[in-house]
């Protein structure tokens, strides 16, 4: 049991971080739009067993440590072993106030769409995905949400199904109004502030894809969605131990050709940066209120793992880009085209990542992951209503990005023909520690040829590469 005055971990609802929008089918609108439950008070852990099949299962929240006996769930609580039963009620309203419909849902505790609240917890989750199984013949299960971890209100695994999370609602604006259940709000003493939230909806007619002006419901949803932002524990260490710092290296573009968009030519490219070692880049970024921009911190690890300091290290935003739709880091890498003077003449507005190892370059090094997909601390890169993300270039892997849309790639249109340098620079700001900055610039000799229309470009060999 916990000491005496000691908290009783619990849990809150937190709401999404601004109002959505989104497009019925068959009449009938996903509820999942962002909300989650977080532990509050320490990390939440319930047993379910039953000890013969013929008896429905029985739960009981437990001291996450000792296994301590905390609170005995009443059997109305239960769903099965599908979750806690009638766990959230979900009202929708005009604007106005007017009713319009109501449903009560299970919540697993072990959904798959977790997210990470702060860093005062474990840097992975290590409770199952999924709060049953797939075999009738299960006995026993654990659901929980660690410190510092919040996970979707709603299910996405086999258990569950899309019906699970939809309402019937007619193209509109509304109101919903989630809110914990009485019971549990008695069972697991919830404050009566982390109880409710709510989420400013637009609904849209199929196939349309104008969104409506934001109205009253987005302004209330606004005002009213409690946040979560606890400062964390992970010390902030101005001078990392060496053998926890990544050493992030430019490569040559290549890939390099010149095609027509329009009535202008761009040159599209494309680049592997990569992490030579001997820790992994890791960075993490946590959402400021009301915003599309995230905080990014860069956290150190040690060779076992262990998570041993964080810098702040710039920001990540929303990209909405067909093609992306995540969360990039910025300030990650620069591109231009540069004259025989060294003088930029053409940049690309690429700059942001969505860091993952994809490109193996050199796994004899120290540090090196031979198979960096194996480990759970993996990219992260968020849907919209994500309030963290996780962004990984595990040592001795590059992150390979083809720059062939406008905007990324150079906008050669009106640069004359003749020879010039492409420019590779990573971490241009500095922003990221490293093991050296030596090898952060590449230059790669290219000429422009050809006449307008059908231009094309030779690349030098770097380094006796010729691609």
């Amino acid at each position: 049991m916990p000491a005496a005055g000691a908290q009783i971990p619990s849990l809150e609802l937190l709401g999404p971080e601004r109002p959505r929008a989104v497009t019925s089918f068959r009449g009938r609108v996903s509820l999942d739009l962002g909300v989650l439950v977080a532990s509050r008070g320490g990390e939440f852990r319930v047993h379910v067993n039953r000890p013969v099949y013929w008896l429905p299962p029985a739960g009981k929240q437990v001291d996450a440590e000792t296994l301590a006996v905390l609170r005995t769930l009443p059997p109305e609580a239960l769903d099965g072993f599908r979750g806690l039963a009638g766990f959230v009620v979900v009202t929708a309203r005009k604007p106005g106030g007017r009713f319009v419909a109501q449903r009560s849902f299970t919540f697993c505790p072990n959904s798959y769409a977790r997210q990470r609240v702060d860093d005062s917890g474990p840097v992975v989750p290590h409770y199952p995905f999924g709060c049953g199984s797939s075999s009738p013949f299960v006995q026993g299960m654990v659901w929980g949400i660690e410190t510092g971890w919040a996970t979707g209100l709603f299910s996405e695994g086999e258990e569950s199904s899309w019906f699970d999370s939809t309402m019937r609602l007619r193209p509109g604006s509304y109101v919903l109004t989630y809110a914990i259940a009485p019971l549990f709000r008695t069972l697991f003493e919830i404050p009566a502030e982390r109880v409710t939230t709510t989420v400013g909806l637009t609904v849209r007619k199929p196939r349309r894809h104008r969104m409506r002006p934001r109205g009253r419901a987005a302004a209330q949803a606004e005002a009213s969605a409690p946040l979560l932002r606890a400062a964390g524990e992970v010390p902030v260490v101005s001078d990392p131990d060496p053998t926890t710092l990544p050493d992030l290296a430019a490569l040559p573009a290549w890939g390099m050709f010149v095609r027509a968009h329009g009535r202008r030519e761009l040159l599209s490219f494309a680049s592997s940066p990569w992490n030579a070692g001997p820790g992994p880049l890791v960075v993490e970024g946590f959402r400021r209120p009301g915003e599309e921009v995230m905080d990014a911190f860069q956290y150190f690890h040690a060779p076992d793992g262990e998570v041993v300091g964080k810098v702040p290290a710039g920001t990540f935003d929303w990209d909405p880009r067909r093609g992306h739709n995540h969360w990039h880091f910025l300030q990650f890498i620069k591109y231009a085209i540069v004259d025989s003077r060294t003088e930029e003449v053409v940049r690309s507005k690429k700059q942001s990542f969505c860091l993952a190892p994809t490109d193996a370059i050199d796994l004899t090094r120290p540090g090196a992951a031979v198979s960096p997909w194996s480990s759970f601390l993996g990219s992260m890169c968020g849907g919209p209503g994500a309030r963290w993300v996780r962004e990984v270039l595990a040592a001795g892997w590059a992150d390979t990005y083809y720059q062939s849309v406008a905007g990324q790639a150079f906008d050669v249109t009106n640069l004359p023909n003749g020879r010039y340098s492409v420019f590779t620079e990573v971490n241009p700001l500095g922003l990221l520690q490293e093991a050296s900055y030596l090898n952060n610039v590449a230059v790669r000799e290219i000429e422009l040829r050809g006449r307008p229309g059908r231009r094309f470009v030779v690349q030098h060999d770097w380094e006796g590469v010729v691609d």
